[in-house]
């Protein structure tokens, strides 16, 4: 008989893996090759990759806080600690970028606890809000009934930032939509966006159970994504291409499929991963100083693809030698 193959693979690689779908969404690499393609890449595969980080926080974090509160409380303070640090790192970025040019106290307040510091900054207060709002509508209201708020929390979002440019809304929808977003610049946040992936996470977990064509039915879901995608994008619909309709249906089934394959976790690929999403904008921005001194400004920033390979290799070397540099510490070694 032959030997019996494994097909199981750890979260933390497709956490790792995604993770260069998000620089990929900073830096479009297919744009000057294939618009099109470039759009489906970024702006449809690429929308796969946040909700992926969420559902793993759901499956691990929700569960277990449910019934012991002091652990959302050491997730939140780790969190927060991610989200100072950030802050501070790129403060000389803002600077650069002259984001704090007439900026007022407001606009501050909002950048820090709603929009983020940097254009990818938004994920951390988003999480804190999004975890808090899931954890108290899964205990105050149940499993069915937060399933249904978080539901309509997301409709929310998704009719503000990706039907927004729909001209039969009413006025007073409108106007709706116009005070929101004078709170915050999307709708893809911790109120709208967050809750229903951290929840599909702890429902996956609770459940414990897969179904024998999870990942064909994500395919499906998938295909149905793409068109919407595609719709929406040729109507100018969209404000922002974060949230689509068939997303949920999406990961929802593509999580189950996957946690049914996953192995164990890896810390190390899980700290990599974190270390991508949180230092590629400082990789794009050395990437075009050092460009620009060396006058390689057409090899390295004007072709995108070459500025995404260098961007996503040199952010994982780094974070390689990061996660490296700590084991030899924690060992005790120089």
């Amino acid at each position: 008989m032959g030997k019996k193959t494994n097909n199981k693979m750890n979260i933390d690689v497709w956490r790792f893996i995604v993770s260069f779908l998000i620089v990929a969404i900073h830096i479009s690499p297919f744009d000057k090759i294939s618009p099109q393609f470039d759009f489906f890449f970024t702006r449809i595969l690429g929308r796969i990759a946040v909700p992926l980080f969420l559902m793993i926080t759901g499956y691990y974090i929700l569960d277990k806080s449910i019934n012991d509160i002091k652990r959302i409380k050491e997730y939140t303070k780790k969190i927060i600690k991610i989200y100072l640090f950030c802050i501070i790192l790129y403060i000389p970025i803002n600077i650069y970028m002259g984001k704090f040019a007439n900026i007022s106290f407001i606009q501050i307040i909002k950048d820090i606890f709603i929009n983020g510091t940097l254009y990818h900054l938004w994920y951390f207060p988003a999480l804190i809000l999004g975890i808090w709002i899931t954890y108290f509508l899964i205990k105050k209201l149940g499993n069915k009934r937060a399933f249904a708020v978080t539901i309509i929390l997301y409709l929310i979002g998704l009719f503000g930032d990706s039907y927004y440019g729909i001209s039969e809304m009413s006025g007073i929808i409108t106007n709706v939509y116009n005070d929101i977003f004078n709170v915050c610049d999307y709708t893809r946040n911790g109120l709208f966006l967050v809750p229903i992936f951290l929840y599909l996470g702890y429902i996956v977990k609770i459940n414990k159970e897969s179904r024998k064509y999870d990942l064909y039915l994500s395919i499906v879901f998938f295909i149905c994504m793409t068109l919407e995608g595609i719709i929406l994008h040729y109507f100018n619909f969209q404000r922002h291409d974060s949230m689509y309709i068939f997303l949920i249906p999406v990961m929802f089934f593509l999580f189950r499929y996957l946690m049914s394959k996953n192995k164990s976790s890896n810390k190390v690929l899980r700290e990599v991963a974190t270390g991508i999403y949180i230092l590629h904008p400082l990789f794009i921005v050395a990437v075009r100083f050092i460009s620009g001194v060396l006058g390689l400004d057409k090899i390295l920033v004007e072709n995108n693809l070459i500025l995404y390979v260098v961007v996503s290799f040199g952010t994982f070397i780094f974070m390689v030698f990061v996660e490296r540099a700590k084991g030899l510490i924690k060992n005790g070694k120089h």
